[in-house]
């Protein structure tokens, strides 16, 4: 059977397990006693994990690794994995942080001027990146280990100063550049894509939530990229474009108000007059006649 990680520990956890979850990351102490099967994993965010007992196989179509104590490992959304646990005195526990991009990009935009882009071509086709052990990584464990042994909440606010501690951590420890690119990298896909995808798709007749699932991601994740973005709400930039791309199309063609309407995204005709009226005050009609009268 293949989990699909994290949804499959918002469904059902073992019990030695500890879940937190904020808004749509998550993080986890796994903590496995006599468990060494191997697990089929379909990876859906990004995810962090440390070593705190034991060691961890990751076997992708691309590489194998593994997880040692004491150590990090970022692997890209998106793997489908093998894994395997090895058992220390019968016993195998990590730290799991699952993270979106806004996330890392929320981080980028507040850090990444400190740190130099390299361009390295390596980042692209690598799926993980390995943090060696260090003392700035042990602490910053022991640090977030408090937090489920003594099974204290974890709070929104708190997550993101531990997340952003975390990921200053990480990039210190990034010898050769990889994640500095990555993070970069996103960044400069994100604002992109998103851009290009919206500024040629405005006229499909989609609702928010389609232009959310096209872009893969959730309704709340999309609205919050979108205004960092255009800084609009995806509602009031849409009616705009398509308001504008109605205004050209009336100023410039003889095609009725219904085509018009169907052009510019609009299903219903009557609900296309009355955006456009309450915007210029005239039918889209008599707006038309101006221009052919």
């Amino acid at each position: 059977m293949t989990l699909t990680i994290p949804s499959d520990f918002h469904k059902s956890s073992q019990e030695n397990d500890i879940v937190h979850t904020l808004n749509e990351n998550t993080v986890v102490l796994l903590n496995r006693k006599n468990e060494t099967s191997r697990s089929k994993i379909n990876l859906t965010q990004h995810l962090i994990a440390f070593g705190i007992e034991g060691k961890k196989y990751f076997h992708s179509l691309d590489d194998d690794t593994a997880l040692y104590k004491n150590e990090a490992i970022f692997l890209k959304k998106g793997l489908f994995l093998t894994t395997e646990k090895i058992m220390e005195s019968n016993n195998y526990k990590s730290i799991l942080f699952f993270v979106d991009d806004n996330l890392l990009l929320d981080f980028f935009k507040k850090n990444g001027k400190y740190f130099p882009y390299t361009n390295n071509s390596k980042e692209e086709s690598q799926t993980y990146f390995k943090f060696d052990n260090s003392p700035n990584l042990e602490a910053y464990i022991k640090s977030i280990l408090i937090y489920f042994e003594n099974k204290s909440q974890l709070t929104e606010p708190l997550f993101k100063v531990k997340f952003e501690e975390l990921l200053l951590n990480l990039v210190i420890n990034d010898k050769q550049h990889v994640f500095k690119d990555f993070l970069t990298n996103l960044n400069k896909k994100n604002t992109y894509n998103l851009s290009e995808f919206m500024k040629n798709n405005f006229t499909r007749n989609l609702r928010i939530e389609d232009f959310a699932y096209l872009n893969g991601m959730s309704t709340s994740s999309f609205k919050r990229n979108f205004e960092k973005t255009f800084y609009l709400s995806p509602a009031k930039w849409l009616k705009e474009k398509r308001i504008e791309k109605a205004e050209f199309l009336l100023q410039t063609s003889e095609k009725n108000v219904n085509e018009v309407a169907m052009e510019v995204g609009f299903e219903n005709p009557s609900h296309f007059i009355q955006v456009f009226k309450s915007h210029h005050g005239l039918t889209p009609k008599k707006f038309q006649q101006k221009f052919f009268s």
